[in-house]
């Protein structure tokens, strides 16, 4: 199987784990999962909307590798574009899948962190991700500002979230807009938090790129 084969069955596994990630939030999600809302309102989570973007992403990419494969034409410039934005995508997801790997899961150990939507969005599509995102490329290097671009989601994300506590109040559970509990040590703490996210995005967006470019280099 070729290289363009398997971006389109990853791209396309991808779409539908993102797809049916939001239709078990939308209909089957538990009750008693404290890391759920309930419908629409799941998209203030960071989770949802990263997963989301990759799963645009994918499809974007899905979409234009079958019309080159059905048209016989090949559009390395396209390719590339696709590589770089992709590091932004699988970056997002790649942090929700860290944040919860390595820092939710081993200090609370919630069943809801892997059960229903949960388990697609933190776990089978950030993986899926970073395996297609290595797979994808023809020896092009992504260029540096990508990392800074990457970081620049978190920043907007984060500014959205310190925003809204400011103008509506941070509110009482489970209607609080501290839906992360990140002000539970004050405000202070919350913007380190913050800051440090974005290091975090970045840094792991930087480890993307080298690792790609190393693999990148060697076709």
């Amino acid at each position: 199987m070729n290289r363009k084969k398997t971006e389109i069955i990853v791209n396309g596994l991808i779409v539908v784990l993102v797809i049916t990630g939001l239709i078990i939030m939308f209909n089957f999600n538990d009750e008693d999962n404290e890391l759920v809302s309930h419908g629409i309102a799941n998209f203030k989570y960071y989770t949802v909307l990263s997963n989301v973007f990759c799963g645009i992403i994918a499809f974007s990419q899905f979409s234009f590798d079958v019309l080159s494969a059905l048209s016989s034409r090949e559009f390395k410039d396209m390719g590339t574009r696709f590589k770089n934005v992709k590091l932004i995508s699988t970056t997002a997801v790649g942090l929700t899948f860290s944040m919860v790997a390595f820092f939710l899961w081993p200090i609370y150990k919630l069943p809801g962190m892997y059960s229903g939507s949960n388990l697609f969005f933190h776990l089978f599509v950030p993986i899926l991700a970073i395996i297609d995102f290595f797979l994808l490329g023809d020896g092009e290097k992504i260029p540096f500002k990508y990392t800074v671009y990457a970081a620049v989601l978190t920043v907007f994300y984060g500014s959205f979230y310190l925003v809204n506590i400011l103008i509506n109040g941070v509110g009482e559970w489970p209607d609080t807009n501290d839906w992360y509990g990140y002000l539970n040590w004050g405000f202070p703490i919350g913007i380190l938090i913050f800051i440090v996210t974005t290091i975090v995005t970045w840094a792991l967006a930087c480890l993307l790129r080298w690792i790609s470019n190393i693999i990148n280099s060697k076709k």
